[in-house]
């Protein structure tokens, strides 16, 4: 009776587990990087709102859109997360935490992540 307890509790856990990684979201590809990535004169209104539209907002996940948590959809409302270069919210969560974007959206491409870092560390200018 044990074995078939044992062997009946790691088949749920199985399925289980396989039901969750099975589940999937219908998320927006992530932008394709090119050769082309364009790191100059970045501006908010010069590059930087398709980047955050893209990976954080409206385009992707609707997370960081208004209304949501962390309301990115214009500059003034993004300014409490990305006022502080290296020492803005927006960038612990990015770059020390490494918390975002969160699974199950794909990470930022390493050109979103050099266009994030050249724009905080200019002063996330608009």
């Amino acid at each position: 009776m044990s074995r078939t307890f044992s062997v009946l509790f790691m088949a749920v856990i199985f399925v289980f587990f396989l039901s969750i990684n099975s589940c999937t979201k219908n998320t927006a590809q992530p932008l394709k990087v090119t050769g082309n990535c364009d790191t100059v004169n970045l501006t908010y209104t010069n590059g930087m709102q398709a980047v955050v539209d893209i990976n954080c907002g409206s385009l992707n996940t609707s997370c960081h859109s208004a209304g949501g948590h962390g309301d990115f959809s214009n500059y003034a409302s993004m300014q409490h997360y990305i006022t502080g270069g290296e020492s803005s919210i927006f960038w612990r969560y990015i770059f020390t935490e490494q918390r975002m974007p969160i699974a199950p959206e794909l990470p930022l491409d390493a050109c979103a992540r050099a266009q994030f870092r050249i724009w905080l560390l200019a002063g996330a200018p608009q």
